[in-house]
């Protein structure tokens, strides 16, 4: 049974938004996702945002079970996942999960891995999460936020270089819907979730 830690209370109220800065993947990282739509006008519906969620998931627990096949202790290795319209349906039925998303995370703790939520959330509310994610069926080891003027980039990469180099995991997989959630160090492969030219937080 994998070991819950303490939330980093670091988030926003429950209504808010996330920004989402044009920033470009980092070139070392190996990324994995669907073609993303044409840019809309207008959001998809969520039957079609969920289906072209599942095409960017595709093989992502092919991929885990390999990487554990490899590992020689897969208790070392992680995954990592944005919240908003990645793991929760903020935009379509808050508080119901990403089916797609849940699947990979899920399965990855089958494997013996561990998972991490790292969002753009501030602080105000963010415990409030812990038991929308359980209730959810998540099972993960914390949340990360970020800090009130932070960049989201920054953040993200900030929060990944720790569970790197001194929670001493490997991150095998990064999981989220805009770039700002994919780039920097430490990601992994990414798997790029539909935003729809930035219209979907």
């Amino acid at each position: 049974m994998i070991r819950r830690l303490p939330a980093v209370v670091l988030g926003l109220t429950l209504g808010a938004s996330i920004l989402t800065p044009a920033a470009a993947l980092a070139q070392h990282a190996s990324v994995s996702a669907a073609p993303q739509p044409h840019a809309r006008k207008s959001l998809p519906s969520q039957s079609v945002w969920l289906s072209d969620v599942r095409r960017s998931l595709k093989g992502a627990n092919r991929y885990l079970d390999r990487r554990a096949a490899r590992a020689e202790d897969p208790s070392k290795l992680a995954i990592v996942l944005d919240i908003d319209n990645t793991s929760v349906q903020s935009h379509y039925a808050w508080p119901k999960p990403v089916i797609p998303t849940r699947r990979v995370a899920n399965h990855a703790v089958s494997l013996g891995m561990h998972v991490f939520f790292v969002t753009g959330r501030l602080n105000r509310g963010l415990g409030m999460l812990d038991p929308i994610l359980f209730d959810d069926g998540y099972r993960y080891d914390r949340i990360f936020g970020r800090k009130p003027g932070e960049d989201l980039v920054h953040e993200k990469s900030r929060h990944r270089v720790r569970i790197t180099n001194r929670l001493g995991f490997t991150i095998v997989a990064d999981i989220g819907n805009h770039t700002s959630d994919l780039t920097g160090p430490d990601t992994g492969r990414t798997y790029k979730l539909p935003d729809y030219g930035g219209l979907l937080d």
